[in-house]
C-alpha cells in the first residue's frame, strides 16, 4: 500500500467506522468573521400597475363587450 496515512484498511463485513463531524463555524459566521457578509440594500418596489411596456403587451383592449365573454363560454 501506499505510505499515506489517510488511507488504511477496513475489514469487509465490519461495520464502518463513523467519520465525526469537524464543530466548525458554519458558513454565515465564516464570512462575518472574514468580513465577506453584504448587507443587502432594501428595495422599495412600486407595484401601482401603471407600467407602460405591460401596457404595450396587453395590446390595450379594455373596452370589451359582454358578449365576447358569451361567445367563449358557448364554445
Amino acid at each position: 500500500m501506499n505510505n499515506n496515512p489517510a488511507l488504511y484498511q477496513e475489514a469487509r463485513y465490519e461495520p464502518a467506522v463513523v467519520i465525526p463531524l469537524k464543530q466548525e463555524a458554519s458558513l454565515i459566521d465564516w464570512l462575518k468573521a472574514n468580513n465577506r457578509l453584504i448587507a443587502r440594500e432594501s428595495e422599495e418596489l412600486d407595484y401601482s400597475g401603471e407600467d407602460p411596456e405591460i401596457d404595450e403587451l396587453m395590446g390595450g383592449e379594455e373596452d370589451f363587450e359582454e358578449d365576447d365573454f358569451e361567445d367563449v363560454e358557448d364554445s
